[in-house]
């Protein structure tokens, strides 16, 4: 099958390229490099390098998915599929910088659907967030009522939207995925788990937000596999959470983390992050029945996996 991947740089992204790759597809990527201002240039060289290190021959476009020349360019491979991650990747960003942010995730993401009607692909998958819901509780399915909590999280839901209008005007068939906490070897140093670990192998306090919230925390390779899964999947047209169905508290995986590194860090409650809402484990009943996804690496295991990784790098 002949796919392209959007934001194939980045954490996510760049996995599920390694296990198209892996499985005999033709892969074809579009990334305009953005730093985001969080990380250095030179850095993010290097992060690239290891993401990219398993990649198999990949046709790969420089460019904005908000950019109708752009994204022109990156549909020359006449893609079967469209896997669409490219967005500002934080909530916190998207709040310092709605102006530009909204539009990256709305505007490219109506962008890529109208290439999709006019080429035309067989499915557009979406990868949307966990953050729709807003505060929700254990066992929350995917037709629970969405009442984000921050701008990132509004501008999810209406690109959501947007795939179903073109799904109902225009026959662009599609999948929403829904992750969450996603973690492991390769991820960036500003993610509450990466700066758990940082903090813990520096005898550092560790601060935690709220540490009775919890976060069903996801393995990077079972949130590639589970998208994967929802591209080439008969099923299309709908949503699905894809997370690990097991969510634990901040406190907790911040002790794990100490456990973990041996360290003789503090925990350190400051109370809640306003920008984040409450949150619990997701339903992945779905998931499992009609995609077959199944995540099977536990928290446990991908916390040892990814403090293997940074024990490397720092």
């Amino acid at each position: 099958m002949r796919i392209l991947v959007t934001g194939a740089y980045g954490f996510i992204g760049s996995k599920i390229v390694e296990k198209l790759c892996a499985m005999g597809h033709d892969v074809s990527t579009i990334d305009n490099g953005e730093t985001y201002g969080i990380i250095d240039p030179e850095e993010l060289k290097k992060l690239y390098a290891y993401r990219q290190r398993k990649w198999g021959h990949v046709s790969r476009y420089n460019g904005d998915v908000s950019n109708s020349l752009d994204v022109l360019k990156a549909f020359r491979p006449n893609p079967d599929y469209v896997i669409h991650l490219a967005s500002y990747p934080r909530a916190k960003l998207v709040n310092a910088d709605p102006m530009i942010g909204v539009q990256n995730i709305i505007g490219g993401t109506v962008n890529m659907l109208w290439h999709c009607e006019k080429m035309p692909v067989k499915k557009m998958v979406f990868v949307s967030s966990s953050m729709i819901y807003g505060d929700y509780v254990d066992g929350t399915k995917e037709n629970a009522d969405t009442k984000p909590t921050n701008l990132y999280a509004e501008a999810k839901i209406t690109a959501e939207r947007f795939v179903k209008h073109y799904h109902n005007h225009f026959g662009v068939d599609y999948s929403i995925v829904r992750p969450s906490g996603v973690y492991g070897p390769g991820d960036m140093d500003d993610r509450v788990l990466s700066k758990f670990f940082i903090q813990a192998m520096k005898n550092e306090t560790i601060e935690v937000h709220d540490g009775n919230n919890k976060v069903d925390f996801t393995y990077v390779d079972d949130t590639a596999d589970g998208i994967i899964e929802a591209t080439l999947s008969e099923s299309k047209n709908m949503s699905f959470n894809i997370t690990a169905g097991r969510a634990i508290t901040l406190r907790e995986a911040a002790e794990k983390v100490i456990e973990l590194t041996g360290s003789n860090s503090e925990i350190v409650d400051i109370g809640a992050q306003k920008l984040y809402p409450k949150r619990g484990t997701l339903d992945i009943s779905r998931a499992k029945e009609l995609l077959g996804y199944t995540p099977t690496t536990t928290f446990e295991d991908g916390l040892e996996k990814y403090h293997a990784w940074l024990q490397n790098k720092i």
